[in-house]
């Protein structure tokens, strides 16, 4: 059964937790209100030297005033708000001038509104039990009530009954206006929120990377193993020195995907997102070509490579440029028929590639009836595709 909404401040368990923070800042208030109106009895007594107590207001407000403009503190107010309150907050608050003044803002509201809560019990709560007390014959705070004194019974306990709830809906309405403040006052800026949000989706970009460059290295070394395997299989009892070597590229190839494997677990269990350096096609790079190249062999594809100096290229840009040419290059195995030519072209730090195949079911060997070509380039230190 739904509680009335009015009546959430009195059967929600949020309404005490409320009253705990706002009970805390009250009596935090109460301490400065202390402190206030004792300076003001010392500036009254005539025989206390006024530059003396003047010092004593500047070394004693420097210090007071100083805790709502810390970064602890507004630590410590953001993990209050978010036990006490349920406000949605992050773990940590900004830094910086704008944070420090809205730290303040937010030390000020929470000792506002706990003065008015623990005003609202050091009144409602006496004057309620006072009531009731009278009724019962108990006579000695009569004279607190004042007008109230000569109530009847009935409108006295009606009376003292409202008042003991006063407090609840102080809580809650309170708590709720500093739960709706927090997010202001204790959250980042427009700024800050703008940063996050491009910080996210530089981690997103860099995650996405690495789960392509896994996908691609571990797609190509199963389509290079199947293919070695299946021809080791034909040539079992013919060429056995062949079936040696494909064993051999197997294990190899096996290898280099597990430790891929283990690169790309190794940076997700740091719970931190990998660079883009990091998220790149491994270790290898333009200069390892020749060796894919003796691998699609292995695997019983017949390989032109044209691959000039590459060493003005970018490792980013050559890593990644590799991963590209692997790619197109289990492609070509999946659905091509066997013929492989890959072209590198480098200008200054651009890299142009392009990966040519037959058709597996024969073809003019025309550009209009090839299968599996791409072109990619590469300029500066981030792939352009």
């Amino acid at each position: 059964m739904a509680v009335p909404k009015v009546l959430q401040p009195l059967t929600s368990a949020a309404t005490p937790r409320r009253g705990v923070l706002l009970v805390i800042g009250g009596v935090v208030a109460a301490a400065y209100g202390l402190l206030a109106a004792g300076f003001g009895q010392m500036y009254g007594q005539p025989d206390v030297p006024r530059a003396v107590i003047t010092a004593l207001v500047v070394v004693t407000a420097a210090i007071v005033l100083t805790p709502p403009f810390l970064h602890s503190v507004r630590v410590l107010d953001a993990l209050a708000a978010r036990t006490f309150l349920d406000a949605d907050l992050p773990v940590l608050p900004g830094r910086g001038t704008s944070a420090s003044l809205r730290g303040a803002a937010w030390y000020l509201a929470l000792l506002a509104a706990g003065a008015v809560a623990v005003l609202s019990l050091l009144v409602c709560v006496p004057v309620a039990v006072t009531l009731v007390a009278r009724q019962s014959g108990v006579t000695v705070l009569d004279r607190t009530l004042g007008a109230l004194g000569g109530l009847p019974v009935v409108p006295a306990v009606v009376l003292a009954v409202v008042l003991l709830v006063v407090p609840a809906y102080v809580f809650w309405w309170l708590g709720e206006l500093l739960r709706l403040l927090a997010p202001v006052l204790l959250g980042p800026s427009a700024q800050e929120r703008i940063t996050q949000l491009e910080d996210e989706k530089r981690q997103l970009a860099a995650r996405n990377a690495l789960a392509r460059d896994l996908h691609d290295s571990v797609g190509h070394a199963l389509t290079v193993t199947s293919l070695q395997a299946a021809a080791a299989e034909r040539a079992l009892d013919r060429d056995p020195e062949f079936v040696r070597s494909a064993l051999t590229a197997i294990a190899s190839t096996g290898r280099d995907a597990a430790a891929e494997l283990d690169r790309a677990l190794g940076l997700l269990r740091q719970g931190e997102a990998p660079t883009a350096a990091e998220a790149a096609a491994g270790d290898r790079t333009l200069a390892d070509l020749p060796t894919l190249a003796d691998e699609l062999g292995t695997a019983g594809a017949e390989v032109a490579l044209a691959l000039p100096t590459t060493d003005q290229v970018p490792p980013l840009v050559s890593r990644a440029s590799y991963a590209v040419v692997r790619e197109a290059t289990t492609n070509a195995l999946r659905h091509g028929d066997g013929s492989i030519v890959i072209t590198i072209g480098v200008t200054g730090s651009a890299v142009e590639i392009e990966v040519v195949n037959g058709l597996s079911g024969g073809g003019s060997g025309e550009p209009r009836d090839r299968a599996g070509i791409g072109r990619h380039a590469g300029e500066g230190c981030s792939p352009r595709w």
